[in-house]
């Protein structure tokens, strides 16, 4: 076997025809291998993606044939074990044959090595848990590991790829107990393979006790909602015992605090079942008690209130977690709470009546409090601060620095720091592009996504253009060769830049502005080289400084150059509203021009923005769509085609995702509310992970009306509780700015409230929030239009939260001290019944005037 045999067997890609090639290759012959071999592979990963894809599944046959142990791992894991692939008569890469695996392994074991064990437990170590499985590689592991399966992390993630083929197998179930200590995503839509564990269990294969230990410890370290469900059904399948109980009572009680309410249910269940039997100590059920009083789910509370309720006329010592419960968010928890230790006061010490004194209550739970255990001075509400609007960082001044953030992501995830990286990028391709080439090649060494010089788009075509992409391509181009001069225009005839323009016209709807820029930009420093960018902003909300444009602008006309057109497009949105330097700019070339005719016409103008309902679609189908409230965005007529980019009916969109991020806030930065109105679909159904674009929308300037009301609306509804302390900062921020009418944000919420896109309860726990951070006025503005909207008409059911809404606007009052009549509650008071809806309507009534 020579290399020249060995290349046409690579070129004809038969793993099958590599494998036997082999069978009779001695150790000298394989080692005059080693250096050919690596050279092409070196070669063949700077090539296009088609070429190096073809080779990948031949080339680890191959290495596993010839190299050393140590060249293996980086081999094994880079290059394919998978079916090999070619290209069809289309260009696009499909497989064929049977996998490489196959024949790796076959090869491996034909070299009769002692060190594939090694092997396996330095491969093992490259594998990352979570991600996309890595199948072929794990089985490699697993086949050659021999005796004693690896224990990273990364192999463990991945055991249940293992179960059909080595269930039986002792070295196998050995790694069961680690199991418990992956990554939450190893529970998450785990299927039914975790409850094989508890069928080993049964059959005396896997040790129940440790099963038993390692859920609860896996629950103990948090996994998120899916993993929890899962977990929870292994411990109730496993059905543990009293005695198992017992053992594990502290394990049970460190679930109760901040777990998902599945899981403190299951927790108290367990320590209920445990005390019914006589079994939990009094200072177990006090330790539990005060981690289920501070939760807020009032069903976790209300049950532990009942348990306590029942054990306390002969366990007296239980009374203080009653004092604990007074502090509980819910009125009718403090109530209940209030009640019992009233019942019991006689049993209290003195200490104990000062603390319940002290406590804040509702005005009227006060008053009772105050008869029996007398009054203390409540706390004054905190005064506000407004956060200050972020800093624009200095620009960036070397390659070395550059190459940081490129090294941490590319591109950056951080929209400044993105406008930062952009900017430097196109200045130092201008100033010193050998650098800067040498600088990234050093980064990213053989890999072909970043070789320098501009992508070939039309090898691209089955991938639609997406801002990513488009980013990796400036950096391409600014590190490669440039065939253009200062005063170069942008070429209009580019090879594949036709196949671009209709791929970005067939599947990107609405977010064409990013792209369009990043994509000029990438041409420009190929074609049409420019020393800096119009568009870098001066602030840190994304806003440019009408001088440091103007400069910008003068200095482009000195050098003799024009701006690239998307660039200067955005650098016209970027304008403040009020920028007054038209006359100065008017002689500084076409573009000083252009950016003098925008700001004579009013610059982006004053667009009716109203909250409207309107179809939202919600599938793939043509019928997949739903009536929502969104923030219609009207222009003029002729208002012309930047301004009409912006406009719902223009564009035939209501708030997309894709028009969200041509209007981002860093775009718009002067233009706040034309922004907010096409975040409003991001915020739309919970409103998940906000807190970037809600701390945008908070820093950018200008008019707060229907678009940025709605955003706030939204996300005081938002379903995870850190998405909610990021619209409670904001509406803080916004307030301490006097840039917010809070409530405008109420009315927005009674709209929406109205049509059911709103969850009372969690829009009370963001208000109560706004309440603890001293804003009593806004927090009774934010909830009153929604309480007047949401009482009930005569016979109609109270809508499901109403009575939380109602008894936090009594805390509300409560600290006001006054506020206006809410119409309709009168008649919401005077109905009867004893419902809780009925008691706050009550008790808010008899505080109002």
């Amino acid at each position: 076997m020579n290399w020249d045999d060995l290349k046409e067997l690579l070129d004809q890609g038969d793993l099958a025809a590599i494998e036997a090639a082999f069978d009779d290759a001695g150790p000298e012959e394989r080692r005059a291998l080693v250096k050919p071999v690596t050279e092409f592979e070196r070669t063949v990963r700077k090539a296009d993606f088609p070429t190096s894809r073809r080779y990948s599944a031949p080339l680890a046959v191959v290495g596993a044939a010839v190299l050393p142990m140590s060249a293996l791992v980086p081999w094994l894991s880079r290059n394919s074990l998978d079916r090999p692939m070619r290209p069809d008569h289309r260009r696009l890469l499909r497989h064929y044959g049977t996998p490489a695996l196959d024949h790796v392994l076959t090869v491996l074991r034909r070299r009769g090595v002692p060190w594939l064990p090694e092997l396996a437990d330095k491969l093992a170590q490259r594998l990352r848990p979570g991600g996309s499985p890595p199948t072929d590689l794990w089985r490699l592991i697993t086949e050659i590991a021999g005796e004693t399966l690896p224990d990273s992390d990364g192999y463990v993630f991945w055991w249940p790829l293992g179960i059909r083929n080595h269930v039986a197998e002792p070295r196998f179930l050995a790694l069961v107990p680690r199991l418990f200590e992956m990554p939450h995503e190893l529970w998450e839509g785990a299927g039914t393979w975790p409850r094989l564990l508890v069928k080993l269990a049964a059959d005396g294969v896997l040790d129940r006790s440790m099963l038993l230990d390692g859920v609860l410890a896996a629950l103990q370290l948090g996994v998120k909602r899916d993993g929890a469900e899962t977990l929870i059904t292994v411990h109730d399948e496993l059905a543990p015992g009293l005695d198992e109980v017992a053992a594990r009572t502290q394990d049970y009680i460190a679930l109760l605090p901040d777990s998902y309410s599945t899981v403190a249910a299951l927790a108290q269940r367990e320590l209920k079942r445990l005390d019914g039997a006589g079994r939990l100590t009094t200072d177990a059920l006090l330790d539990g008690s005060r981690a289920v009083f501070f939760r807020k789910e009032k069903k976790l509370v209300r049950a532990q209130l009942a348990w306590l309720g029942k054990v306390v006329g002969t366990r007296p010592e239980v009374l203080p977690a009653f004092v604990d419960a007074l502090h509980h968010d819910a009125p009718d928890v403090q109530e209940r709470a209030l009640t019992r230790l009233l019942d019991h006061a006689g049993r209290l010490d003195a200490q104990t009546c000062a603390d319940i004194a002290a406590v804040e209550l509702p005005p009227d739970l006060r008053e009772r409090a105050a008869e029996v255990f007398g009054t203390a001075e409540p706390e004054p509400l905190p005064v506000p601060v407004a956060a200050g609007r972020r800093e624009m960082p200095p620009p960036i001044t070397s390659v070395d620095e550059l190459m940081a953030i490129f090294a941490r992501s590319l591109p950056p995830e951080d929209p400044m720091v993105a406008e930062r990286a952009l900017a430097a990028t196109v200045e130092f391709a201008f100033t010193d592009r050998a650098a800067l080439r040498a600088a990234f090649t050093a980064l990213h060494p053989g890999n072909p996504w970043y070789e320098p010089g501009l992508p070939d788009w039309d090898s691209m075509r089955v991938h639609a253009p997406w801002e990513g992409g488009e980013f990796l391509a400036v950096v391409r181009a600014a590190t490669g060769d440039c065939q253009g001069g200062l005063t170069s225009p942008i070429p209009s005839a580019i090879p594949g830049e036709q196949e671009w323009a209709k791929r970005l016209e067939r599947r990107v709807k609405h977010s064409r502005l990013p792209m369009l820029r990043l994509h000029e930009i990438s041409i420009g420093l190929a074609h049409a080289p420019r020393p800096f960018l119009m568009s870098t902003p001066t602030e840190g909300s994304g806003l440019i400084d009408p001088e440091a444009l103007a400069e910008r602008l003068e200095r482009a006309a000195e050098l003799g150059f024009e701006p690239w057109p998307h660039d200067l497009a955005l650098a016209l949105l970027r304008l403040p509203r009020d920028a007054a330097i038209a006359d100065r700019v008017r002689g500084s070339g076409a573009a000083g021009a252009e950016v003098a005719k925008w700001l004579d016409d009013g610059g982006l103008g004053h667009p009716e923005i109203r909250r409207a309902v309107v179809p939202v679609r919600i599938g793939p189908w043509a019928a997949d769509y739903e009536d929502r409230t969104r923030v219609v965005v009207t222009f003029p007529d002729a208002a012309g085609p930047l301004r009409e980019s912006f406009d719902s009916a223009a564009t035939g969109t209501y708030s997309s995702a894709d028009l969200a991020r041509t209007a981002a806030p860093e775009f718009l930065p002067d233009h706040r509310d034309i922004s907010a109105a096409h975040q409003a679909a991001l915020f739309d159904d919970g409103a998940r992970d906000i807190a970037a674009v809600l701390s945008a929308l908070v820093d950018a300037h200008g008019p707060i009306g229907d678009g940025m009301n709605t955003v706030l609306a939204l996300a005081l509804n938002a379903r995870e509780a850190a998405d909610r302390a990021c619209a409670v900062d904001a509406v803080i921020t916004l307030t301490g700015r006097e840039e917010l009418q809070a409530a405008d944000v109420g009315r927005a919420l009674a709209d929406l409230a109205t049509r059911g896109e709103v969850v009372l309860g969690r829009v009370a726990q963001s208000v109560r929030d706004v309440l603890r951070a001293g804003l009593a006025g806004p927090a009774w503005e934010l909830i009153a239009p929604l309480i007047e909207r949401k009482l009930p008409s005569d016979g109609e059911r109270p809508a499901p939260g109403l009575a939380d809404l109602l008894a936090l606007g009594v805390e509300v009052v409560g600290r006001t001290g006054s506020a206006e009549p809410v119409p309709g509650l009168p008649e919401a008071a005077a109905r009867s019944g004893s419902s809780r809806f009925a008691k706050e309507a009550r008790r808010l009534r008899a505080l109002l005037p």
